[in-house]
């Protein structure tokens, strides 16, 4: 049975938390955004009960949380409330005596950063927002610092991100859970006529290519038959295309996910989508998975003129 893991995330407000916590959604954690210091032992006993150290129902019975086996969870916690890591302390001694793996993550930012990026969004600091007289970001960012010292000295693991961008910032998080969350490239056949997909990063135009439209005994088959696929490769400006634009891909994906990409849509269109764009498809995502390169194919229009 896999270890239940919860990863704890707090530091200073605009050091990127949020943004951290939507990559670790996206790497299938159970996320949950500043849960307040009060319910904190409520939440425990929901990770005990899934871990199975607890007997169902109890405490968090009240709080609607289903049984759902939850095994991997990030919690994100703010300096809202004073002796908020006073609460959560006792709860992580009970969670690590129960043999589920505890990790914190302080995210931390150079003050100057933190009142530009403030300004950028127009947005006041919390803190600025919570009675505690804080008249400017920069006292606010004094009192934080003073709530968070003692997570910021308990923490596993410190990330500036004074020069992260949010890429650098989510590979940050991958590689802090020695992850990395691979690129989705999908291969969609179209019809220019239905118009092109909105979800395309790149399109390519093959309506220059000989069309097998207009031979009798080729216009009810599709490009996923082998007379219609001839057809089209009989030209020698598909054979250089399928070799160029593979070529290019194969260039492209690489760095694509390098730069953070998760999902990459490539579409290729013809008149009608039934002939030509499905052949090309075909024969691409032959190509680039013979270069290691995985991919998936959605013919969008392949059938549209049945459902009509």
């Amino acid at each position: 049975m896999p270890e239940t893991e919860l990863i704890i995330i707090s530091g200073i407000s605009g050091s990127g938390k949020s943004t951290a916590l939507k990559a670790f959604e996206d790497m299938g954690y159970l996320c949950v955004d500043n849960l307040p210091a009060p319910l904190i032992s409520h939440f425990i006993d929901y990770l005990l009960r899934q871990a199975g150290a607890l007997q169902p129902g109890g405490a968090t019975a009240s709080l609607g949380l289903p049984d759902v086996g939850v095994k991997r969870v990030a919690l994100l916690m703010d300096c809202r409330e004073d002796r908020f890591f006073a609460q959560l302390k006792e709860g992580i001694e009970r969670l690590k005596a129960k043999g589920i793996r505890v990790s914190l993550l302080f995210f931390d930012c150079q003050d100057e950063v933190v009142v530009r990026r403030f300004r950028e969004t127009r947005r006041p600091h919390p803190l600025m927002l919570s009675g505690s007289l804080s008249r400017t970001i920069t006292e606010a960012l004094v009192k934080e610092r003073e709530l968070l010292a003692d997570f910021r000295q308990a923490a596993d693991r410190v990330i500036d991100t004074s020069a992260y961008t949010v890429h650098d910032l989510r590979r940050a998080v991958e590689q802090y859970c020695g992850r990395r969350s691979k690129l989705e490239v999908y291969l969609t056949s179209f019809g220019y006529k239905y118009g092109a997909p909105y979800e395309a990063d790149l399109l390519l135009d093959v309506r220059f290519l000989p069309n097998p439209h207009f031979v009798p005994e080729l216009k009810p088959s599709t490009g996923l038959e082998e007379p219609v696929a001839n057809y089209v490769f009989q030209s020698a400006d598909a054979q250089e295309l399928l070799h160029r634009y593979t070529e290019l891909l194969a260039f492209l994906i690489p760095r694509y996910e390098a730069e953070g990409k998760r999902y990459l849509t490539v579409g290729i269109g013809c008149t009608g989508g039934r002939h030509r764009s499905v052949a090309i498809v075909e024969r691409l995502h032959t190509e680039l998975k013979g270069k290691g390169i995985p991919c998936s194919i959605i013919h969008r229009d392949l059938d549209r003129d049945l459902r009509r």
